[in-house]
């Protein structure tokens, strides 16, 4: 990065070579899954300006704090996080400011909880800190991700404008509640996929392997599993 930061005054200056080796190492980084939201992500694929969006899932490169509030951080390797189309779109040039319209009405909607906070939940692990995959709790029927009840107001809030503001529960957009696509009836799936590889298998090693192999990091939604098993002691 020190090369790319030498050579370049600013991100838009990176060549397609360049945005592909940092999005390669990336993926070997967090895993072929999305940093928020966790759905598996499809490799970028090449295409000329004037064709349509990307797919949703497809690969990006997200500023955790973004380049035009935070240039200095442009090319901070651990301001860069692996994410999809959907997720680095939502988020785009948000940053929650103490005094923005979203801090007041999340405060209005969750008092006396929400806090006016200035920070999202940092998908990157920072020694000293909270790992990103303590904020959340999930509901297994639903899919729905939510704020840990066993954080302190400043980290619930936020957890809570994260899911929010990156809509982890995709409850905006032009997704239909229980189109396949949605990523809560996603993760659900995700889910459902575990429980009948468990439930097909007697024998305890291949169990354990199954287990083991929906736990890894690469796997799409492996957080949402990872606390399944823990609620059930699977």
């Amino acid at each position: 990065m020190a090369e790319l930061r030498g050579a370049n005054s600013s991100w838009t200056g990176l060549t397609g070579s360049d945005r592909n080796r940092i999005r390669e190492t990336l993926w070997r980084d967090f895993g072929p899954v999305c940093a928020y939201c966790q759905q598996g992500c499809q490799v970028t694929q090449p295409r000329l300006a004037s064709e349509d969006e990307p797919p949703s899932n497809e690969e990006s490169i997200d500023h955790f704090r973004p380049r035009d509030q935070f240039p200095d951080l442009q090319f901070e390797w651990l301001n860069l996080v692996y994410s999809c189309y959907r997720c680095n779109q939502e988020k785009g040039r948000k940053w929650p400011a103490k005094d923005d319209l979203s801090n007041q009405l999340l405060t209005a909607a969750y008092h006396p909880r929400y806090t006016p906070i200035i920070e999202y939940v940092n998908p990157s692990e920072t020694v000293g800190r909270r790992p990103a995959h303590e904020f959340f709790e999930w509901d297994f029927d639903s899919g729905a991700v939510f704020p840990s009840e066993e954080l302190d107001s400043t980290e619930w809030s936020v957890a809570r404008r994260t899911i929010e503001d990156i809509d982890l529960n995709q409850e905006r957009g032009e997704l239909d509640p229980y189109h396949p696509d949605h990523i809560s009836n996603q993760r659900r799936y995700h889910l459902y996929l575990f429980l009948e590889q468990l439930e097909a298998l007697e024998d305890p090693s291949f169990r354990n392997s199954i287990i083991s192999g929906f736990r890894l990091p690469t796997q799409p939604y492996f957080e949402f599993i990872r606390s399944y098993l823990r609620s059930y002691s699977l």
